[in-house]
């Protein structure tokens, strides 16, 4: 057919050998529908071709460059991530007619407004692993970079056995999450808070991983369990334990997300306010010699009141000394989930300061934009979109999100709601088979 590909029952494909892998092969079978599967043959670095077509050029600026004819298909990466996130394009652009599998034909590059596109999601007692591992491959989908993981209770650590619930997941199961985060072009950035949210559980339901488990350890956190007790030694080496612990689980990578947000009592107790500059320059020095630039929440280090629509908790007086306590390679994490004006003016504050600025959104698409558009005026680092516990609610807002950035999508996207779109990546996304409670985002029909 002119000006289209038509997609065998058995397709051959010349690729980058990292490709090889049996996450994209069922990548390539969902979006087929199951009526084609591939055959890959290691081809060439940061290239995927399918037939004679030739192999466009690739831009300076731009991930990957793709092109489709009556021939077949070709892709072009500037790194393994680029070259996923052409194929993830590609696989986007299969349709079903006549119970044909078509591609129509094309010529493009990506338009992704910002490099660094990165999203935070929390493995919650609740999740099970097969959850978290549709939800990684939605957002590779989606043309995410990076993914931050954070565990509330749900890995095994081998240096305390209370900093998880007995149900958590084994580091053997969380490898091959990792793994899949890889084969998929992403790279995994691990995550350990390491001021507030000690409890490794949310704050409204009074739980606590460590103290529920053995109310012994009490002098590992401040009196009311929210934070860990800077002044104890003892929890600087066991920090420094969980963070190794985590580099050798999730691999090489630049960057470990050390979280430092909502540190209520510290925010509440000049006393011990005082310490926290000296205890920040510590823990990031020590991360930084680790061979990792740390990233950190905003809301301790910026001015109370002093940024309209935003969050934030730091008295005034202490603002730069706690600024000027983080080393050179901290990467400075802006969450303000409610402001929609542009520019948000804590990330325009922060960029000031020289730091490698992360704006992070919630799941609302009007907040959203407005940390988009900030980012994109400043010239910023990147975008770090959080999930939380309203996921299951809120899950359109990945796909909302990864438009917004610039990414691409279905073709027929512009004749369906946005939940339909995402409904049809999710369940091409299912590769293990679904029952109901595993079907779509949420286990239940009606959410209470």
């Amino acid at each position: 057919m002119k000006n289209i590909f038509c997609i065998d029952k058995y397709t051959v494909a010349m690729c980058d050998p990292k490709m090889i892998n049996s996450v994209v092969k069922r990548l390539w079978s969902g979006f087929c529908f199951m009526h084609s599967e591939i055959r890959m043959i290691e081809g060439d670095k940061n290239i995927f071709r399918i037939g004679t077509t030739e192999i466009p050029t690739l831009p300076a600026d731009k991930e990957y460059a793709l092109r489709v004819d009556e021939n077949g298909v070709s892709i072009i990466g500037n790194s393994f991530g680029g070259l996923m996130r052409g194929f993830m394009t590609l696989i986007l652009k299969i349709e079903m007619n006549n119970e044909k599998l078509t591609v129509k034909s094309c010529d493009e590059t990506d338009n992704y407004k910002i490099k660094n596109r990165m999203a935070h999601i929390c493995v919650f007692h609740d999740d099970d692993m097969y959850f978290i591992k549709k939800l990684v491959r939605v957002l590779a989908v989606c043309q995410f970079t990076h993914v931050v993981i954070e565990f509330w209770g749900m890995l095994k650590y081998d240096c305390l056995k209370e900093l998880s619930w007995p149900e958590a997941f084994s580091k053997s199961e969380v490898r091959q999450l990792i793994k899949e985060v890889r084969q998929l072009g992403m790279e995994p950035i691990p995550m350990s808070n390491q001021l507030g949210h000690a409890s490794s559980a949310r704050g409204c339901y009074g739980k606590h991983v460590v103290l529920d488990q053995n109310l012994a350890l009490q002098d590992l956190f401040t009196p009311d369990g929210w934070a860990w007790n800077i002044r104890s030694k003892k929890v600087f080496n066991l920090l420094r334990d969980m963070r190794f612990e985590l580099y050798d689980l999730f691999g090489d990578g630049e960057y470990i997300h050390i979280g430092f947000d909502e540190a209520y009592y510290y925010s509440h107790n000049e006393k011990d306010r005082k310490l926290l500059p000296e205890y920040i320059n510590k823990i990031t020095t020590q991360v930084a010699a680790e061979g990792r630039s740390p990233m950190l929440w905003m809301d301790m280090f910026l001015e109370k009141g002093a940024f309209e629509g935003c969050y934030s908790a730091c008295p005034k007086e202490d603002v730069e000394k706690m600024i000027s306590a983080l080393h050179p390679l901290s990467v400075a994490v802006d969450w303000q989930y409610w402001n929609t004006n542009v520019p948000i003016t804590s990330l325009d504050f922060l960029n000031s300061k020289g730091l490698d600025v992360i704006g992070a959104p919630w799941l609302n698409p009007n907040n959203q934009k407005a940390v988009i558009d900030t980012i994109v005026n400043g010239n910023m680092f990147g975008i770090m979109l959080t999930t939380w516990h309203t996921l299951k609610n809120e899950y359109t807002g990945l796909l909302e999100c990864s438009k917004a950035l610039g990414a691409s999508t279905v073709p027929w996207a512009e004749y369906s709601p946005i939940g339909m779109q995402l409904a049809t990546i999710l369940r091409k996304v299912s590769f293990e088979g679904n029952t109901f409670e595993d079907s779509g985002w949420s286990k239940h029909e009606i959410e209470t």
